[in-house]
């Protein structure tokens, strides 16, 4: 093996570890400091211990000198009392070698020097590499010149030695570099963190808003002293609220996917939702068509959830209709393929494509006073049931909206 092959064959030795390392703490959500320090300190260890593994007689210098990349980049993270190990390790094992350990002991105690500069900001990183690089170079070109002459001459010295200058700088480049890809993808993950976050208060804020309007709608309308009204407005009001307090316990959780799934007849979900929605109707002058199936049908599913999805849709419904205009939405059930359907068409105002292709889209709104979640939250509660939806629209000619939902086996 020559010695272009060991050199390569030493800095891949080195830098294999050290890649994994790095790829490990980016896939890893949950990793402490004190755990990065332990699993720094077992990369540089393997790789000190591979590069040994391999070691050629005829390339003693090289792979000391290799071998002492290991100590710079201790040294780069405070790892001092790891270097310091290498170090002894490097002068017991192959000082013999040498016949003379003064000169490793001196590379030591400069390599020493330059990092408690370093530590009190005298140099900086690309300084203090620098720096050993130099002097390591120094150390063992003297002992070479005044020692060695006949193992090694002048060029393939100072080959070694600009080899190795070259190498420390390249794998403290990758290290770096690593480390600071590293950092930028951290913090891209605790944006998105972040964005959940906000995602999911948007969501309270929009989803608090419909039973709110609902009880509004009952409460604007009651009159207190019809009690046969009274009787029949204020459970339903009890019943947004205890939907309201449901919603809330459910974003605290933030798990979107915290469905409570029960055997439910869907039917009987359609009716009391569309009751709850009667007054918005009729304030809005919209004739409501329901035409269900005669018959109970199960579905394995989350009774609240289901009940906001169908709300947001009507809402939106309603809200599409002109106010000039004798509004119509018509309901209609089907079951093909143990598959219920749902189909929710209304005679507004309809969506141009571009904005029918944007609608799934978190924060995409047309409305003034839209958050831009209610469609993207339908999708996702039906989404959760196992079931798909689906939207059909034309500027002008309405909205159809489908919903897919398996039944229950």
């Amino acid at each position: 093996m020559n010695l272009f092959q060991i050199i390569i064959l030493d800095v891949v030795l080195l830098l294999f570890p050290i890649l994994i390392y790095l790829i490990y703490l980016s896939t890893n959500k949950n990793i402490t400091n004190k755990s990065k320090k332990i699993y720094l300190g077992l990369t540089l260890i393997t790789s000190f211990f591979l590069i040994n593994s391999f070691f050629i007689d005829n390339s003693k210098l090289v792979t000391i000198l290799v071998l002492g990349t290991t100590i710079i980049l201790s040294y780069l993270e405070d790892r001092y009392i790891l270097a310091n190990i290498f170090s002894i390790s490097i002068v017991i094992i192959y000082g013999p070698m040498f016949n003379n350990i003064i000169y490793l002991l001196i590379g030591h105690i400069i390599t020493t020097i330059l990092y408690l500069l370093n530590k009190y900001k005298k140099i900086n990183n690309v300084i203090f590499i620098e720096l050993c690089v130099f002097f390591n170079s120094l150390v063992f070109y003297s002992w070479i010149y005044f020692y060695n002459k006949s193992y090694y001459n002048v060029e393939k010295l100072f080959l070694i030695i600009i080899c190795y200058a070259f190498i420390l700088n390249i794998i403290c480049l990758v290290y770096e570099t690593g480390k600071k890809i590293l950092k930028t993808h951290l913090t891209y993950k605790e944006l998105q963190q972040e964005k959940q976050i906000r995602l999911s208060l948007f969501k309270i804020t929009h989803e608090i808003k419909n039973p709110i309007a609902v009880c509004k709608g009952y409460l604007d309308m009651m009159n207190v002293r019809d009690t046969k009204q009274v009787e029949r407005y204020v459970p339903i009001i009890k019943s947004e609220i205890e939907r309201l307090l449901c919603l809330l316990q459910d974003f605290l959780l933030i798990n979107k996917s915290n469905l409570d799934l029960d055997i439910m007849d869907f039917n009987m979900l359609i009716e009391d939702t569309l009751n709850k929605l009667n007054p918005l109707l009729k304030e809005n002058n919209i004739e409501l068509n329901l035409s269900i199936i005669d018959d109970e049908i199960f579905i394995n599913g989350d009774y609240n959830k289901l009940s906001q999805v169908l709300i947001n849709i009507i809402k939106n419904s309603i809200e599409a209709i002109p106010e000039d205009k004798k509004g119509k939405i018509n309901v209609v059930a089907k079951i093909k393929d143990n598959k219920y359907y749902l189909t929710i068409e209304d005679n507004g105002v309809g969506m141009s494509k571009e904005v029918l292709s944007k609608m799934k889209t978190p924060f995409y709104t047309t409305k003034k006073r839209g958050s831009g979640l209610g469609v993207s939250l339908i999708y996702e509660i039906i989404e959760a049931h196992s079931g798909k939806v689906e939207y059909i629209s034309e500027y002008g000619s309405g909205t159809k909206v489908t919903i897919q939902i398996p039944l229950y086996e």
